[in-house]
């Protein structure tokens, strides 16, 4: 999939993570025909701090037929398109990182004016491994089960079928245990990059795709 990074106000990200903004208005649009994984930098923050799915940019030159999916004034509109035509890039699949991602990590030393491609490595997403347990959908807490024995790991327990690391037969989710395979341990050296504050066995790097197809190398 092609992956472009976008340069966005903060107030239409909201938007889109709230499911209100469902077009994204430009003057311009990538040549190829879709879909997109687009990165969204949020201005003035120098940082990427999410992403979606656009599966087709639509032709748009009535502004009115917009001004509801892209949540734009239609005065607005006009300022902006001056009646010229507009792209509408669809939004699908809205994704707030974790931890906002520095634009260093992506290679870039200024932010894009608009949008442009980008064609460098994945840039995974970093966290504790509390915030994993609460997401990848293999963890139990074992005070809610019954025949559970209480384990030593703050309650977030492991069902994934590959965790090797068990006390009294329940799993145990450790940062440097995870059996998913996009998930890594995090160092001191990569929580600098993301400017956390490091703690021993604490962080994670999560990349994207699904759990046993990507490849972290």
């Amino acid at each position: 999939m092609v992956t472009i990074i976008a340069a966005l106000h903060e107030k239409w990200w909201v938007k889109m993570k709230a499911g209100e903004k469902l077009l994204e208005i430009r003057k311009t649009r990538p040549k190829e025909p879709g879909p997109f994984r687009v990165l969204v930098y949020i201005t003035g923050t120098g940082c990427i701090h999410g992403q979606f799915t656009c599966p087709i940019v639509l032709d748009v030159k009535n502004y009115e037929d917009i001004v509801e999916k892209s949540r734009v004034p239609l005065d607005k509109l006009h300022e902006y398109g001056a009646g010229k035509p507009l792209a509408g890039w669809v939004v699908h699949d809205v994704v707030e990182y974790v931890t906002p991602h520095p634009l260093p990590l992506y290679g870039l030393t200024r932010p894009p004016q608009s949008w442009r491609y980008y064609k460098g490595d994945e840039v995974p997403d970093i966290m504790t491994i509390n915030n994993l347990a609460g997401m990848c959908g293999y963890f139990y807490n074992a005070e809610f089960d019954q025949e559970a024995p209480c384990v030593p790991n703050n309650g977030y327990n492991c069902r994934h079928p590959g965790q090797q690391e068990e006390y009294e037969g329940v799993g145990c989710c450790y940062q440097w245990s995870c059996p998913l395979q996009n998930v890594c341990p995090a160092d001191e050296e990569d929580c600098e990059k993301y400017g956390v504050d490091f703690e021993e066995s604490e962080f994670v790097l999560v990349y994207g795709g699904e759990e046993d197809g990507t490849d972290k190398n």
